[in-house]
């Protein structure tokens, strides 16, 4: 039987028969992929240990099915140690992916962006940073996803006058259509400063505000309706 290497992350894993695991990866090689880690939840087993979220893995699979067989698992470097509100953020990013991404379809440049997710969650970790410093991250996160997957918008056009989104203008996001000008007054108006402000990375509270109220519109037909489990970790205050 032949076997494929992968380097990856677990991204979720639940319970299988009376001792395994149906493990979902995301992979450099193939994006999102799952397997079978048979024996995994024996006492005996030393995958259960290895096979946890920000764990950077190399791993062998075998089989012709979608659901294949985990044999080998090894660790490519240590496991990253993050604060609880770092770590809510992995748990998002993570259902995230596992919504969005379509079966065994490569994204390198998204799986760079989340190994980069990764190490900025830990360093500011590390520094015990406050939620506005967090919701960066997951936003760029977000909108390399969403350029992924051809959701993004284009953050410099207003589709409905045909012509350069300006700062002294209001916009509403329309899916499969883009930025449309507003009279200001609509739920869901944005600025277009702040759209400016976020072509350019220029973080503040405007535009991180404007960010998360793009990226829930946005990833809305990726998502579906069910909600996503991990924000309720957020709460009272939600960074996603």
């Amino acid at each position: 039987m032949s076997k494929e290497i992968y380097d990856g992350y677990v991204l979720h894993r639940r319970p299988y028969r009376e001792t395994s695991l149906i493990v979902d990866f995301f992979t450099l090689q193939n994006g999102r992929v799952s397997a079978v880690a048979k024996g995994a939840r024996s006492s005996k087993s030393d995958k259960k240990s290895l096979l946890q979220p920000m764990q950077s893995l190399n791993f062998e699979l075998s089989g012709r099915s979608q659901l294949r067989n985990l044999g080998r698992v090894e660790s490519n470097a240590r496991s990253s140690v993050l604060s609880q509100m770092s770590l809510f953020c992995v748990f998002y990013v993570n259902e995230v992916l596992n919504r969005a991404l379509p079966e065994a379809e490569g994204f390198t440049r998204l799986f760079q962006q989340y190994e980069l997710t990764l190490s900025n969650l830990e360093g500011l970790s590390n520094r015990a940073a406050t939620l506005a410093e967090l919701e960066p991250v997951l936003r760029n996160f977000e909108f390399v996803l969403l350029e992924e997957l051809g959701y993004l918008p284009d953050f410099e056009y207003d589709h409905q006058n045909e012509r350069p989104i300006v700062s002294d203008k209001s916009y509403t996001l329309l899916n499969e259509i883009g930025f449309c000008e507003s009279d200001g007054q609509q739920t869901h108006a944005i600025s277009g400063a702040a759209i400016i402000d976020l072509k350019q990375e220029n973080w503040h509270r405007d535009s991180l505000k404007a960010a998360k109220l793009i990226s829930r519109i946005a990833l809305r037909p990726v998502l579906g309706d069910k909600p996503i489990k991990s924000r309720e970790l957020f709460m009272p205050r939600s960074t996603t």
